[in-house]
């Protein structure tokens, strides 16, 4: 059959054995990352930035990029393609199947970056670095020193977080904890954009205090803050 195969090939014009031969061989597609605008609000990256983009890590949390949904690669399935990914000073990197957790060392902020490679199974890769913007921005506001009620009341001051504009509608508070021996009810109102704090005493003069919690839950990061309160 190789023979006769041969043979009927002999007869062919040369400029048709040039194409009969170009379409033999398989053409090998090295993997390719995907590139895309990443809102600070997106749970998962799934692209990452363009060159002029950066993504955005809390300090102390961190974010998690999809791989799978990262990588792409014309004859290769996702499961195949081997990933590397080197990060620079302050960062951290954790793989965890087809997701990386990436996130600063602690209590440190400022710029970094993390190389991704993608390796597909006949050696082709690809690579592109990420830069990573680790902030350290929040904090409340609007609240006095120290809240002060009278033994028999109640009081309610306004409580504001003061984060990135973009992340603040992803803010939610945790129940307020509190010395149930000075205070009663105490409730958060609102949101942590733009809420309020209602203290409520049990009757007995003295000081204690109250924790609140607030999570981000892009940066998979809780912030806590207490405030004192007075009972007079």
């Amino acid at each position: 059959m190789v023979r006769r195969l041969l043979a009927a090939l002999t007869g062919l014009p040369p400029v048709c054995l040039l194409v009969f031969c170009a379409c033999r061989p398989k053409v090998d597609f090295p993997p390719r990352l995907e590139t895309n605008a990443v809102p600070d609000t997106a749970q998962v990256i799934v692209a990452l930035p363009p060159d002029s983009g950066v993504v955005q890590v809390s300090k102390n949390g961190y974010r998690l990029f999809d791989l799978d949904a990262i990588v792409t690669d014309e004859d290769d399935a996702d499961s195949t393609i081997r990933w590397s990914l080197s990060p620079g000073s302050l960062l951290n990197v954790n793989l965890n199947g087809s997701l990386a957790e990436i996130g600063p060392v602690p209590n440190q902020a400022g710029v970094s970056y993390v190389v991704f490679t993608a390796t597909d199974p006949v050696g082709l890769s690809t690579s592109k670095t990420c830069p990573i913007l680790v902030f350290d921005e929040f904090k409340t506001d609007s609240l006095p020193d120290t809240i002060v009620v009278s033994r028999s009341g109640d009081t309610t001051v306004v409580l504001k977080c003061q984060y990135r504009a973009s992340l603040k509608p992803k803010l939610i508070w945790g129940a307020p904890s509190y010395d149930s021996t000075y205070l009663g009810l105490c409730f958060l109102s609102g949101s942590p954009d733009s809420g309020a704090l209602t203290v409520q005493a049990k009757g007995t003069s003295g000081t204690t205090g109250i924790s609140l919690t607030v999570r981000d839950s892009v940066n998979h990061v809780t912030f806590n803050y207490g405030i004192p309160v007075t009972i007079r």
